[in-house]
């Protein structure tokens, strides 16, 4: 049997339900959806290759909103019942759960978190039984508008990337953010030295692997836990922080401009491994003609037949600049960021 690599719905809307239920408050049950959105984001099959993982990952990802809102609608109608004075809604675990999110009747997290993870299982829904409905030509007309948005976003997202993990490394300086800087610096100087713009993305997957693992990390370390001085003091060191109201501006933009980072990564990944697969092809004709041609963007082809990917670099001038500037101002920028 061989399922579908996913429509609109898996590929796009799942992932941000996902993102969104994950970030509505600081708790288990918000972190396993962000692990579902890592997992989903993670494991986009390849064009043409059977999608099993990517199916299971559907139905655990419905299993698992039905039963979060079953145990949040019956841990609030038992709180209901019992009052205010309910020592359980008060614990610790229900807080660190998620389930004791707001007092019942006073705020609409509750319902904020019913329709965000009802709205998931619907998308998985979708994804797993739609198979009828992508054969419906209204459907099939909306998901190829969909896919055209998608392709002129992707193309968006592989000029934009260096430029946001610029800011990822630069908004809020400290050891955690020192990696997405060094490689910058390595990419500019490889797209200097070689003319290929590609080479901006040439650790594009380490740098994915270590963008989960640092969203994870930042993701525990807010939630309602005492952690001990030890701990506290190693966050402190590497430049984890607690996100609230009180935040500050470049604490703020970290985060953001790393959810920002991942997504964009992840959305332009497979066109990138697509236009680093054409670029090391001679003469294979054959397996040109396998590649979509409309994913590699990027990639031109001179008079001699050669391919390569200098579209935004021309001349020796701009390459001197890159270097320079990426060698002593950014730097110097670090230097004042972070005495600022």
């Amino acid at each position: 049997m061989a399922w579908r690599t996913g429509g609109c719905a898996g590929r796009c809307l799942l992932p941000l339900v996902l993102l969104a239920a994950s970030l509505l408050d600081w708790s288990l049950i918000s972190l396993v959806n962000m692990i579902f959105f890592f997992a989903i984001r993670f494991v986009a099959p390849r064009r043409g290759f059977r999608a099993w993982r990517l199916y299971l990952l559907f139905w655990c990802t419905i299993v698992y909103s039905v039963l979060a809102s079953l145990a949040q609608v019956t841990f609030h109608l038992i709180w209901c019942i019992e009052g205010e004075g309910w020592v359980v809604a008060h614990s610790w675990w229900a807080k660190l759960v998620g389930f004791a999110r707001s007092q019942p009747g006073e705020s609409p997290s509750v319902i904020y978190f019913l329709v965000v993870q009802l709205s998931a299982a619907v998308l998985a829904l979708v994804e797993v039984f739609g198979s009828r409905l992508y054969q419906d030509s209204c459907w099939l007309n909306f998901s190829f508008g969909i896919e055209q948005i998608g392709y002129h976003l992707r193309v968006a997202c592989c000029f934009l990337l260096p430029a946001v993990q610029l800011v990822v490394s630069i908004s809020h300086p400290s050891w955690i953010s020192l990696p997405f800087f060094v490689f910058s610096c390595i990419g500019v100087v490889d797209w200097s030295l070689t003319s290929n713009f590609l080479g901006l993305f040439r650790w594009w997957r380490l740098l994915e692997i270590y963008s989960v693992f640092i969203i994870l990390l930042l993701y525990v370390y807010q939630l309602p836990v005492k952690f001990p001085y030890v701990v506290l003091a190693f966050a402190d060191f590497i430049g984890l922080f607690k996100i609230s109201s009180n935040s500050e501006w470049p604490e703020v933009s970290s985060g953001i401009s790393l959810l920002f980072y991942y997504f964009m990564l992840s959305s332009a990944k497979q066109d990138i491994q697509d236009m680093d697969s054409l670029m090391s092809l001679e003469n294979d004709s054959l397996a040109e003609e396998l590649l979509p041609s409309r994913n590699v963007f990027l990639v031109r082809q001179s008079r001699s037949g050669r391919r390569h990917a200098n579209v935004l670099l021309r001349g020796s001038v701009f390459r001197t600049f890159s270097i320079n500037f990426f060698t002593y101002g950014f730097p110097s920028i670090m230097v004042l960021c972070s005495a600022t």
